[in-house]
């Protein structure tokens, strides 16, 4: 290999590197952004969830919000797609493991972002669909389908952090990106058992993921000099 085609190598590399930082950072802050506005959403579990989702989705202003969620979280699943691969490698031998906990998470997340926001997205598009009291318990149920599938997001989430916290402290990898520091190991470690909890911990472990894919966006990018 020439000289010119190692420079030409090099840089391609470190392109590569920077947008695959950049997607870490757009996942990260894409999925903060959804998650914020699906916190706007009714409390199901309240005696009076009924009349609380209808006055919720009587509004056109909540209708939008619920198209803006479900396209943020969607947009945020695509873009970690795209940062999954250096995560996938920062697990080394535990690769495996790191791919399916990343795949299992992006597939819940969209499932959740789809049928959390469903009910307001067809309020806002078709004209025959009313909110009234009986579709109303459509809206429940579907609200409680989304968190039970942002549940089983985060349980992949955790399998992925957790995968990369045990191989970034037993190897320090063959790649100066894959290799993540150790603060940021140790942040997925926390993170990573934080999404175990389950129903008591869904609604907020997202935006700690979030901030984690940030970092570590961040870190690839740094890295790329």
């Amino acid at each position: 290999m020439t000289a010119s085609q190692s420079e030409e190598t090099t840089r391609a590399g470190r392109s590569g590197t920077l947008w695959t930082g950049i997607a870490g950072i757009l996942a990260g802050g894409l999925l903060i952004a959804g998650q914020a506005l699906t916190w706007r959403t009714p409390d199901t579990e309240d005696d009076d969830a009924i009349r609380e989702v209808v006055t919720f989705y009587s509004k056109d202003s909540n209708q939008a919000l619920s198209e803006t969620a479900a396209l943020l979280l969607l947009a945020a699943g695509l873009a970690f797609l795209c940062f999954l691969p250096v995560l996938v490698r920062a697990a080394g031998s535990r690769s495996t493991a790191a791919l399916a906990g990343g795949t299992v998470f992006v597939v819940l997340l969209m499932v959740s972002a789809i049928a959390g926001n469903i009910y307001g997205i067809t309020a806002n598009q078709a004209d025959v669909f009313r909110v009234v009291p009986e579709t109303a318990l459509i809206a429940i149920l579907l609200l409680d389908v989304a968190y039970g599938g942002l549940i089983g997001a985060m349980v992949g989430a955790a399998v992925l952090l957790l995968a990369i916290w045990r191989t970034t402290r037993t190897t320090r990898g063959t790649e100066g990106v894959t290799v993540l520091p150790s603060w940021l190991a140790w942040a997925a470690l926390v993170v990573g058992v934080l999404c175990l909890a389950g129903p008591f911990s869904a609604w907020l472990t997202p935006m700690l993921l979030a901030v984690w894919l940030v970092a570590a966006g961040v870190v690839v990018m740094l890295k790329r000099s």
